[in-house]
């Protein structure tokens, strides 16, 4: 059964919270969440990893340090231990978001913010393109093909070696979204968008259209206090 996570960061998270929290991840993620120069890139990333972490520790009952990730040739992770259970994760701006199915699963989210439409072009299909130039608001619409087209290319699972114009988002009469063109790698897939935040767009892509009526939501200090078994220990700055 699929579920859809959801996790509302806050810029408030302190240094030494994160700092606490940096053990319960793998040594070449802290390392990446160290490197990065902007505190919410950091905070994205510690978070995406504690999210997936305590959904397997909640599914398996396995302990977090039996956690294993590994990466397909094109760089999509996978959990070692179970090969029915896949995950998909996204983050931006605020969010980080993640999709879990016995089957392979993509998802997406981006906040809405100004954009050169004309990139579009590059992106997106000859049909989107012409799609987009005809909504009113072309900026919304511009992030949920982006969406729904980033939630297809990461349940392929092959990264951008499947360009984004090589593939159309069609939109049936019926509200069914499916995809066409020569991209279309995996034919029964199928799409489900979540209006996660008004500033924000989100698509999940799946095998099947069993798709979850809401997103199941955490909060930073939840993830935190599980990992650190006690409250007294999330500190803000």
């Amino acid at each position: 059964m699929m579920e859809v996570f959801s996790v509302k960061l806050s810029e408030n998270v302190g240094r030494e919270t994160v700092e606490r929290l940096l053990p319960f991840v793998a040594p070449e993620k802290q390392d990446r969440v160290r490197k990065f120069y902007r505190w919410g890139d950091s905070l994205r990333a510690l978070f995406a990893d504690l999210l997936i972490r305590h959904i397997i520790i909640r599914k398996t009952n396995l302990k977090n340090e039996d956690i294993s990730f590994s990466k397909n040739e094109y760089g999509k992770p996978f959990f070692n231990e179970q090969a029915d259970f896949h995950f998909n994760l996204s983050h931006s701006g605020d969010w980080v978001v993640c999709a879990v199915d016995n089957k392979p699963v993509g998802i997406d989210v981006e906040e809405i913010s100004p954009i050169d439409l004309d990139i579009s072009k590059n992106y997106f299909s000859t049909d989107e393109h012409k799609d987009l130039l005809s909504k009113a608001d072309k900026i919304a619409y511009f992030f949920t093909l982006w969406t729904l087209k980033e939630s297809y290319i990461k349940i392929v699972g092959q990264g951008l070696s499947l360009p984004l114009n090589s593939f159309s988002i069609r939109f049936r009469e019926n509200n069914e979204i499916r995809i066409a063109g020569k991209g279309t790698m995996i034919r029964d897939t199928f799409f489900s968008q979540y209006n996660i935040d008004e500033n924000y767009k989100m698509a999940v892509c799946a095998q099947h259209k069993d798709f979850p009526g809401g997103i199941i939501t955490k909060t930073i200090r939840e993830l935190a206090v599980g990992f650190l078994e006690n409250e007294s220990l999330f500190l803000y700055r």
